[in-house]
């Protein structure tokens, strides 16, 4: 059985996210996505993990195939010695009961999986898409540049949050 994963903090959920899980639920028999910061609120984390949540299911519906979960914060994220791979790996084993066998990631995305080896499924970055660039753009009112890199259904549920 295929087990994928995709995990990010989706601040906001954009193009390129779907992207990334829409070759996971093609691929495989179960998808996991893990929402990372669940409680972090910041400049970088601006949307709740509820908001974040309700976007990928105002994307996907309730696709039984599609497991949504939330993964802890390590101490020390971008060091070498994070053990990601035990967090993500976990998480997906609580909701399927199954270890992941996929990762669908961008290029070059830190991640050392090396207590548990799924096959790593690497992507350039979507169209060139940052959520970075489009949390700038939400914060300088550009809502028609924004509309244009994220799903209409996540479009949505942004511009209701926004008034």
């Amino acid at each position: 059985m295929k087990i994928g994963l995709v995990h990010g903090r989706f601040q906001p959920f954009h193009n390129g996210h779907k992207f990334l899980i829409d070759k996971m639920l093609q691929e495989c028999d179960l998808g996991v996505v893990l929402i990372g910061s669940p409680s972090k609120r910041n400049q970088k984390n601006i949307f709740n993990l509820a908001s974040r949540r309700k976007m990928i299911r105002a994307v996907y519906g309730e696709d039984r195939k599609l497991f949504i979960g939330a993964n802890l914060d390590l101490d020390d994220p971008y060091s070498k010695k994070s053990q990601w791979d035990v967090v993500f790996s976990s998480c997906v084993l609580s909701l399927t009961g199954h270890l992941p066998t996929h990762v669908y990631t961008v290029n070059n995305n830190g991640i050392v999986w090396k207590r548990v080896r799924p096959e790593i499924i690497e992507f350039n970055r979507h169209k060139g898409i940052s959520a970075t660039d489009i949390r700038e753009l939400l914060k300088n009112n550009k809502f028609g540049a924004v509309k244009k890199l994220v799903p209409k259904e996540v479009f949505k549920i942004i511009k209701a949050s926004s008034s």
